[in-house]
């Protein structure tokens, strides 16, 4: 199971936005060797290596950074759109946003359909970025 973004769909993330702050991993680039580390780790990784072999970091979000960052619900014509995850039993996971009246579907938007729940949930929160739900 995939639990973190690639580099470029974290950059996106944070051109759309959200503060690299909120990226709990950190990708450390030795000439082509990466390291992924963890908040105070990346200073000791630093300090170790003085500063040889050492060309880059970014930010990369985490699945749980991603759940932290998604509105559990927003106001949809007066309901309140809450996220909706799970996984299809054709092996794919589904991340929308919808409302109920008793037991019928009323609103679902987006719905993105990925293999991996952290690509499910990326294409929502960039949906999310987008319309102007995620403050």
């Amino acid at each position: 199971m995939k639990t973190q973004l690639a580099t470029s769909e974290s950059a996106k993330l944070i051109e759309l936005g959200v503060s690299p702050e909120r990226a709990s991993e950190i990708c450390m680039d030795f000439n082509g060797s990466y390291a992924y580390v963890h908040g105070e780790e990346a200073q000791l990784v630093r300090d170790c290596v003085n500063g040889r072999f050492y060309v880059d970091e970014c930010r990369i979000f985490t699945l749980a950074d991603i759940l932290d960052i998604l509105p559990k619900e927003f106001n949809v014509s007066g309901t309140s759109a809450r996220l909706q995850v799970y996984n299809h039993p054709a092996e794919y996971w589904i991340a929308s946003y919808v409302t109920y009246d008793g037991g019928t579907l009323t609103y679902q938007n987006p719905c993105s359909a990925e293999k991996e729940l952290i690509d499910a949930l990326y294409s929502l929160l960039v949906w999310c970025l987008e319309k102007g739900y995620v403050k």
